[in-house]
């Protein structure tokens, strides 16, 4: 999830969305949260959102429930600047965390809590650790302080030592249901065509889904799709549009993604199961919307060929030329 803050999803929308979530913030609220706790799952489903909730919540000084969000300190962790807050000195894009980090945070936790209550280790990332971090760590798991609480989210498995694993309980959180996203994606003032497509290409990952939305990238690989893929009426358009697509290979992938999506909106169209996709874009729009069931299945097959083709490391513009091809005749 992006950012530092956690604006973009309040604590009890955030943990209304899932029983992992739920059941730790009720254990911090029980005070029966484990000494130590390791959240897996995809890139973007909330773990580094549940983890900081849970460590405000854990320093939180307000009243009523915890976090309160409106505290010195609950303010402070969103900001990542309380003193009780320890985190790896490493970069978003670091490759690694390396034991010289974690042995900072070791050495800290020998002295004294600086506000004199409670400590909190955030390893966000901790399939990142190396070896040496991850045995550096072990001991502190295995004899932890009772006022210090460990949290560490992981995308792998993996990567993490058994004893680490072994160590901590494990909660997995799941991918989020397409209409979550889509939900939350409209909150955020996503208007209601690209909220839906961006829920499903993001395949269970919010974090994705709100990056795509803000991102210039998005709109351009959208405007490509439509007017290549999508404009196509004849054999004869096939060497313009593929001269187009010539520089888009490093997006060849999401190119592709986005393609399947609204291809199988026009195939659920053509069964009268749902709307067809608006786009601007596109000059043959009208011809999809009217294409047989039979033409829209052959595009699918043909973009699983063109995913093949891909790992084969054939080339990107002889893929996209064949699937040009084949959609022109197709006869949309």
């Amino acid at each position: 999830m992006p950012g530092s803050d956690f604006s973009i999803l309040p604590t009890e929308r955030f943990i209304g969305l899932g029983e992992p979530q739920r059941q730790l913030m009720s254990s911090v609220r029980a005070g029966t949260l484990p000494h130590a706790v390791l959240l897996l799952g995809m890139p973007g489903t909330g773990k580094r959102t549940l983890a900081r909730h849970l460590a405000a919540a854990l320093l939180c000084t307000g009243e009523g429930e915890r976090p309160c969000m409106r505290c010195r300190a609950c303010k402070r962790v969103a900001a990542r600047t309380h003193s009780d807050l320890l985190m790896p000195d490493a970069g978003e894009n670091d490759r690694t965390i390396k034991v010289d980090q974690l042995r900072d945070i070791i050495r800290a936790l020998s002295m004294h809590a600086g506000e004199g209550g409670r400590r909190v280790v955030l390893l966000e990332n901790a399939h990142r650790m190396n070896l040496q971090a991850q045995n550096a760590l072990l001991k502190s798991l295995e004899e932890p302080d009772e006022d210090t609480t460990f949290l560490l989210t992981a995308s792998s498995e993996a990567q993490l030592l058994p004893t680490v694993r072994s160590r901590c309980r494990v909660t997995r959180i799941p991918p989020w249901e397409t209409e979550r996203i889509e939900q939350e994606l409209l909150r955020l003032g996503c208007d209601a065509a690209q909220a839906h497509e961006l829920a499903v290409m993001s395949l269970g990952s919010l974090g994705s889904a709100i990056e795509h939305m803000s991102s210039p990238a998005f709109a351009a690989l959208r405007e490509t799709v439509e007017s290549t893929f999508f404009s196509v009426a004849s054999a004869q358009d096939v060497p313009i549009f593929s001269a187009r697509l010539k520089d888009s290979k490093d997006s060849a992938a999401d190119l592709l993604d986005l393609m399947e999506q609204l291809c199988h909106e026009y195939l659920l169209h053509a069964h009268g199961l749902g709307a067809a996709p608006q786009l601007a874009k596109a000059r043959s729009a009208e011809l999809w919307e009217n294409a047989s069931p039979r033409a829209l299945e052959k595009i699918l097959d043909g973009i699983i060929a063109a995913r093949k083709y891909k790992e084969a490391n054939v080339s990107w513009q002889a893929i996209a030329e064949r699937l040009l091809y084949l959609i022109s005749e197709e006869n949309l």
